[in-house]
Protein backbone atom coordinates (compact mmCIF):
# COMPACT_ATOMS: atom_id res chain seq x y z
CA UNK A 1 0.00 0.00 0.00
CA UNK A 2 1.44 3.26 -0.73
CA UNK A 3 1.80 6.29 1.68
CA UNK A 4 -0.67 8.17 -0.90
CA UNK A 5 -3.74 5.32 -0.53
CA UNK A 6 -3.01 4.83 3.27
CA UNK A 7 -3.31 8.97 4.64
CA UNK A 8 -6.26 8.98 2.22
CA UNK A 9 -7.78 6.08 4.43
CA UNK A 10 -7.03 7.53 7.82
CA UNK A 11 -8.78 10.88 6.31
CA UNK A 12 -11.40 9.25 5.21
CA UNK A 13 -11.82 7.85 8.69
CA UNK A 14 -11.04 10.87 10.75
CA UNK A 15 -14.14 12.61 8.70
CA UNK A 16 -16.73 9.56 9.30
CA UNK A 17 -15.33 9.96 12.94
CA UNK A 18 -16.68 13.55 13.09
CA UNK A 19 -19.57 13.01 11.20
CA UNK A 20 -20.64 10.55 13.42
CA UNK A 21 -19.76 12.75 16.70
CA UNK A 22 -21.56 15.94 15.10
CA UNK A 23 -24.68 13.79 14.62
CA UNK A 24 -24.10 12.20 18.24
CA UNK A 25 -24.04 15.46 20.07
CA UNK A 26 -26.10 17.82 17.72
CA UNK A 27 -28.39 14.94 15.88
CA UNK A 28 -31.59 15.64 18.06
CA UNK A 29 -31.39 19.64 17.50
CA UNK A 30 -30.80 19.21 13.59
CA UNK A 31 -33.99 17.06 13.35
CA UNK A 32 -35.68 19.09 16.01
CA UNK A 33 -35.18 22.07 13.47
CA UNK A 34 -36.27 20.73 10.62
CA UNK A 35 -39.39 19.63 12.08
CA UNK A 36 -39.88 22.69 13.15
CA UNK A 37 -38.92 24.45 9.73
CA UNK A 38 -42.05 21.53 8.18
CA UNK A 39 -44.38 22.40 10.66
CA UNK A 40 -43.83 26.14 10.81
CA UNK A 41 -44.39 26.11 6.75
CA UNK A 42 -47.56 24.16 6.80
CA UNK A 43 -49.31 26.51 9.29
CA UNK A 44 -48.11 29.56 6.95
CA UNK A 45 -49.50 28.10 3.73
CA UNK A 46 -52.23 26.98 6.04
CA UNK A 47 -52.98 30.04 7.79
CA UNK A 48 -52.53 32.22 3.99
CA UNK A 49 -55.58 29.68 2.72
CA UNK A 50 -57.45 30.22 5.48
CA UNK A 51 -57.12 34.46 5.16
CA UNK A 52 -57.64 34.26 1.95
CA UNK A 53 -61.19 31.79 2.02
CA UNK A 54 -62.17 34.57 5.00
CA UNK A 55 -61.13 37.72 2.84
CA UNK A 56 -63.03 36.15 -0.03
CA UNK A 57 -66.22 35.62 1.91
CA UNK A 58 -66.03 38.86 3.18
CA UNK A 59 -65.73 40.40 -0.31
CA UNK A 60 -68.83 38.71 -1.15
CA UNK A 61 -70.75 39.93 1.60
CA UNK A 62 -69.58 43.28 0.95
CA UNK A 63 -71.04 43.28 -2.53
CA UNK A 64 -73.59 41.59 -2.02
CA UNK A 65 -74.59 44.32 1.03
CA UNK A 66 -73.62 46.79 -2.06
CA UNK A 67 -75.91 45.46 -4.14
CA UNK A 68 -79.02 46.12 -1.71
CA UNK A 69 -77.86 49.71 -1.47
CA UNK A 70 -78.53 49.61 -5.63
CA UNK A 71 -81.96 48.14 -4.87
CA UNK A 72 -82.90 51.03 -2.35
CA UNK A 73 -83.02 48.50 0.48
CA UNK A 74 -80.83 50.67 2.46
CA UNK A 75 -81.67 49.87 6.49
CA UNK A 76 -81.05 46.39 5.28
CA UNK A 77 -77.44 47.34 3.62
CA UNK A 78 -76.51 48.91 6.87
CA UNK A 79 -77.37 46.24 8.65
CA UNK A 80 -75.53 44.31 6.55
CA UNK A 81 -72.27 46.76 6.30
CA UNK A 82 -72.56 46.87 10.32
CA UNK A 83 -71.91 43.24 10.47
CA UNK A 84 -68.93 43.04 8.26
CA UNK A 85 -67.27 46.00 10.37
CA UNK A 86 -67.88 43.98 13.14
CA UNK A 87 -66.29 40.58 12.09
CA UNK A 88 -65.19 41.14 8.90
CA UNK A 89 -61.95 40.07 7.23
CA UNK A 90 -58.82 42.32 5.56
CA UNK A 91 -59.91 45.28 4.84
CA UNK A 92 -63.37 45.06 4.28
CA UNK A 93 -64.47 46.08 7.96
CA UNK A 94 -62.83 49.70 6.99
CA UNK A 95 -64.94 49.71 3.51
CA UNK A 96 -67.93 48.64 5.30
CA UNK A 97 -67.95 51.70 7.96
CA UNK A 98 -67.28 54.16 4.70
CA UNK A 99 -70.29 52.37 3.27
CA UNK A 100 -72.50 52.42 5.93
CA UNK A 101 -71.95 56.45 5.78
CA UNK A 102 -72.61 56.42 1.89
CA UNK A 103 -75.77 54.55 2.60
CA UNK A 104 -76.83 57.24 5.05
CA UNK A 105 -75.77 59.86 2.39
CA UNK A 106 -77.73 58.42 -0.75
CA UNK A 107 -80.68 57.94 1.59
CA UNK A 108 -81.08 61.19 2.47
CA UNK A 109 -79.82 61.62 6.43
CA UNK A 110 -77.09 63.60 5.78
CA UNK A 111 -76.36 64.66 9.86
CA UNK A 112 -75.99 60.52 10.13
CA UNK A 113 -73.31 60.65 7.07
CA UNK A 114 -71.65 63.14 8.54
CA UNK A 115 -71.24 61.46 11.77
CA UNK A 116 -70.21 58.45 10.50
CA UNK A 117 -67.56 60.01 8.20
CA UNK A 118 -66.53 61.56 11.03
CA UNK A 119 -65.94 58.02 13.03
CA UNK A 120 -63.88 56.67 10.44
CA UNK A 121 -62.14 60.29 9.67
CA UNK A 122 -60.74 59.87 13.47
CA UNK A 123 -60.16 56.14 13.85
CA UNK A 124 -56.18 55.95 13.62
CA UNK A 125 -56.27 52.36 12.83
CA UNK A 126 -57.86 53.34 9.19
CA UNK A 127 -55.88 53.52 6.41
CA UNK A 128 -54.83 57.24 5.82
CA UNK A 129 -56.34 56.90 2.36
CA UNK A 130 -59.90 55.91 3.54
CA UNK A 131 -60.04 58.27 6.34
CA UNK A 132 -58.82 61.37 3.56
CA UNK A 133 -62.25 60.31 1.96
CA UNK A 134 -64.30 60.48 4.73
CA UNK A 135 -63.44 64.04 5.59
CA UNK A 136 -63.86 65.20 1.69
CA UNK A 137 -67.37 63.39 1.89
CA UNK A 138 -68.29 64.94 5.08
CA UNK A 139 -67.11 68.27 3.29
CA UNK A 140 -69.17 68.07 0.54
CA UNK A 141 -72.14 66.83 2.78
CA UNK A 142 -71.50 70.16 5.14
CA UNK A 143 -71.55 72.36 1.55
CA UNK A 144 -75.40 71.81 2.22
CA UNK A 145 -75.88 71.04 5.89
CA UNK A 146 -72.89 73.11 7.61
CA UNK A 147 -70.96 76.42 7.46
CA UNK A 148 -67.92 77.55 5.61
CA UNK A 149 -66.28 76.52 8.74
CA UNK A 150 -67.44 73.20 8.84
CA UNK A 151 -66.27 72.60 5.55
CA UNK A 152 -62.40 74.37 5.64
CA UNK A 153 -62.73 71.64 9.17
CA UNK A 154 -62.57 68.72 7.28
CA UNK A 155 -61.08 69.68 3.86
CA UNK A 156 -58.58 72.18 4.52
CA UNK A 157 -55.87 69.60 5.32
CA UNK A 158 -56.69 68.20 1.96
CA UNK A 159 -55.89 70.75 -0.14
CA UNK A 160 -52.17 70.73 -0.41
CA UNK A 161 -50.25 70.02 -3.26
CA UNK A 162 -49.25 66.87 -2.35
CA UNK A 163 -52.55 65.20 -1.58
CA UNK A 164 -54.32 63.17 -4.41
CA UNK A 165 -57.60 65.01 -3.37
CA UNK A 166 -56.66 68.44 -3.27
CA UNK A 167 -58.70 69.53 -6.06
CA UNK A 168 -61.93 67.49 -4.89
CA UNK A 169 -61.21 69.20 -1.37
CA UNK A 170 -60.70 72.95 -3.34
CA UNK A 171 -64.05 72.50 -4.56
CA UNK A 172 -65.81 71.92 -1.84
CA UNK A 173 -64.26 74.65 -0.19
CA UNK A 174 -64.72 76.83 -3.33
CA UNK A 175 -68.54 75.94 -3.40
CA UNK A 176 -69.25 77.02 0.61
CA UNK A 177 -67.21 80.07 0.35
CA UNK A 178 -69.64 80.95 -3.06
CA UNK A 179 -72.86 79.84 -0.72
CA UNK A 180 -71.80 81.77 2.23
CA UNK A 181 -71.01 85.03 -0.34
CA UNK A 182 -67.19 84.85 -0.12
CA UNK A 183 -67.29 84.68 -4.42
CA UNK A 184 -63.60 86.59 -4.40
CA UNK A 185 -62.39 83.68 -2.10
CA UNK A 186 -64.27 80.76 -4.26
CA UNK A 187 -63.59 82.45 -7.45
CA UNK A 188 -59.86 82.16 -6.85
CA UNK A 189 -60.22 78.63 -5.49
CA UNK A 190 -61.95 77.40 -8.62
CA UNK A 191 -59.13 79.78 -10.80
CA UNK A 192 -56.37 77.43 -9.32
CA UNK A 193 -58.34 74.23 -10.55
CA UNK A 194 -58.90 75.45 -13.99
CA UNK A 195 -55.11 76.86 -14.13
CA UNK A 196 -53.73 73.52 -12.58
CA UNK A 197 -53.59 71.51 -15.93
CA UNK A 198 -53.87 68.45 -14.43
CA UNK A 199 -57.73 68.31 -12.52
CA UNK A 200 -59.59 65.31 -13.44
CA UNK A 201 -61.86 66.42 -15.91
CA UNK A 202 -65.23 66.69 -13.84
CA UNK A 203 -63.79 68.80 -11.43
CA UNK A 204 -61.84 71.17 -13.81
CA UNK A 205 -65.45 71.86 -15.94
CA UNK A 206 -67.39 72.59 -12.70
CA UNK A 207 -65.08 75.19 -11.78
CA UNK A 208 -65.28 77.08 -15.30
CA UNK A 209 -68.95 76.63 -14.78
CA UNK A 210 -68.75 78.19 -10.97
CA UNK A 211 -66.49 80.82 -12.75
CA UNK A 212 -68.94 81.81 -15.38
CA UNK A 213 -71.66 82.18 -12.66
CA UNK A 214 -69.78 84.17 -10.67
CA UNK A 215 -69.02 86.54 -13.41
CA UNK A 216 -72.45 87.00 -14.13
CA UNK A 217 -73.61 87.69 -11.03
CA UNK A 218 -70.82 90.57 -10.88
CA UNK A 219 -73.18 93.84 -10.93
CA UNK A 220 -72.29 95.75 -14.13
CA UNK A 221 -70.87 98.91 -13.95
CA UNK A 222 -73.18 102.36 -14.16
CA UNK A 223 -72.55 104.57 -17.49
CA UNK A 224 -71.29 107.59 -17.23
CA UNK A 225 -71.02 110.50 -19.60
CA UNK A 226 -68.13 111.39 -20.90
CA UNK A 227 -66.57 115.02 -21.39
CA UNK A 228 -67.02 114.98 -25.28
CA UNK A 229 -70.53 113.75 -25.07
CA UNK A 230 -71.41 116.47 -22.91
CA UNK A 231 -69.88 119.29 -24.89
CA UNK A 232 -71.96 117.94 -28.46
CA UNK A 233 -75.14 118.04 -25.89
CA UNK A 234 -74.51 121.62 -25.13
CA UNK A 235 -73.07 123.07 -28.47
CA UNK A 236 -76.78 123.19 -30.34
CA UNK A 237 -78.53 125.05 -27.78
CA UNK A 238 -75.30 127.35 -27.40
CA UNK A 239 -75.27 127.57 -31.07
CA UNK A 240 -78.89 128.40 -30.76
CA UNK A 241 -78.54 131.51 -28.87
CA UNK A 242 -77.16 133.97 -31.52
CA UNK A 243 -79.65 133.08 -34.19
CA UNK A 244 -82.50 133.83 -31.83
CA UNK A 245 -80.99 137.08 -30.19
CA UNK A 246 -80.58 138.40 -33.80
CA UNK A 247 -84.36 137.77 -34.14
CA UNK A 248 -84.31 135.49 -36.98
CA UNK A 249 -87.60 134.19 -38.10
CA UNK A 250 -85.80 131.13 -40.00
CA UNK A 251 -87.09 127.54 -39.09
CA UNK A 252 -85.41 125.17 -36.22
CA UNK A 253 -82.59 123.30 -37.88
CA UNK A 254 -82.07 125.68 -41.03
CA UNK A 255 -78.90 127.71 -39.53
CA UNK A 256 -76.72 128.75 -42.40
CA UNK A 257 -73.28 128.89 -42.83
CA UNK A 258 -72.97 132.26 -41.57
CA UNK A 259 -73.94 131.43 -38.25
CA UNK A 260 -71.46 130.29 -35.39
CA UNK A 261 -71.77 126.98 -34.54
CA UNK A 262 -73.59 125.78 -37.12
CA UNK A 263 -72.12 122.27 -37.40
CA UNK A 264 -72.13 121.32 -34.34
CA UNK A 265 -74.91 119.38 -34.15
CA UNK A 266 -73.67 117.39 -37.11
CA UNK A 267 -70.41 116.88 -35.26
CA UNK A 268 -72.35 115.42 -32.16
CA UNK A 269 -74.77 113.06 -33.92
CA UNK A 270 -74.14 109.19 -34.07
CA UNK A 271 -75.83 108.83 -37.41
CA UNK A 272 -73.69 110.93 -39.38
CA UNK A 273 -70.65 109.50 -37.90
Amino acid sequence: MSDESFFREVSEELRQDRIKAIWTRFGTVIVTAIVLILLATAAYVGWERYATSEANASGDRYLAAQDLVREGKTDEAIAAFRELAADGWGAYPELARLSIANAEAASGDAQAAIASYGDVAGDSSVPQPLRDMADLRAAYLLVDAGSLADVRGRAERLTGEDNALRYAAREAIGLAAWKAGETETAADLFQTIVDAGDAPSGIAQRARLMLELIAAEKPAPAASATPSDGAATEAPASAAEPANAGGSTAPAGAATSDQPGAEAPAAASPETN
